[in-house]
């Protein structure tokens, strides 16, 4: 029996052009409205003269489409979910084929996609975002503090038919929180750590591993200096679309009225007095 599950394992890798060696997906660089950093690193094995012929045809391409149709790996794609998140300066980086063995004929090849995952808005001036898109959910919890809570659909990792995310061996799964953070809440605990929420962490990992009910939650809270920067920020971009319209020019023209009027009767009055 063990006999025959062998040979049925060497003529399917004899049979299989390309594997799936190991898969790294990070997410940092979370910033106040819930966009990140994605970096994701794609390796496997290259069978034959074939396949290496493929994937050299494809290095000069940044084409995802062309590596997914040509390596037949389900696993070459973008692993965040461009219906949920609004993705921008994508790039894709296929790297020289490594450590090739002419006798066994294989060779390892990796493809290397970074790109910023956004929210979703309704509108050009990107005031508040569509619910539900983005990696990140943000709330202003408190004056200066904000929750950031993972959006679970943003993730395109094989799930079960009850839709948790299956995380195999070779999968790795990595969040780099913001170094003010403070995790509040995780679920599953990153593979072989043990955490007590509410504490500070770096980056949670979890590879090998069943993401039952995945649920992602930290607080980031803003210093003073920063919360006196939006407002004047906030004050100036408000006077620069005021001023913009018909009624701010004439708001501007009623300032200058009056500030003049008021020069005008102070100097009046210095010269009465003289």
């Amino acid at each position: 029996m063990r006999k025959a599950l062998f040979l049925v394992l060497l003529m399917a890798l004899a049979s299989a052009e390309f594997m799936i060696d190991r898969v790294d997906v990070t997410i940092s660089d979370i910033q106040g409205d819930g966009s990140a950093e994605v970096t994701e690193h794609i390796k496997f094995v290259m069978f034959g003269n074939h396949s290496n012929s493929v994937y050299d045809g494809g290095i000069a391409k940044n084409s995802l489409t062309y590596w997914s149709t040509n390596t037949g790996l389900k696993e070459v794609k973008m692993h965040i979910n461009s219906g949920v998140a609004d993705i921008r300066e994508f790039r894709l980086r296929p790297q020289p084929r490594t450590r090739c063995n002419p006798i066994q004929g294989i060779c390892h090849g990796e493809l290397v996609l970074d790109y910023r995952a956004y929210p979703s808005y309704n509108d050009t001036m990107q005031s508040e975002p569509i619910p539900g898109t983005g990696i990140f959910t943000v709330e202003q919890y408190k004056p200066r503090t904000k929750r950031y809570t993972i959006n679970s659909d943003a993730l395109a990792f094989t799930t079960t038919s009850e839709g948790s995310i299956v995380l195999e061996e070779n999968t790795h799964l990595t969040i780099e929180l913001p170094p003010e953070s403070i995790l509040m809440d995780v679920n599953p605990l990153p593979t072989g750590e043990e955490l007590e929420p509410p504490c500070h962490v770096d980056e949670l990992s979890w590879n090998d591993i069943v993401l039952v009910k995945f649920a992602l939650e930290f607080e980031v809270e803003e210093g003073i200096d920063k919360e006196i920067s939006d407002f004047f920020t906030g004050f100036t971009v408000a006077i620069s679309t005021t001023l913009s319209t018909p009624e701010g020019f004439a708001l501007v023209a009623l300032v200058v009225i009056l500030i003049a009027s008021y020069f005008y009767i102070i100097m009046s009055k210095r010269r009465g007095e003289e």
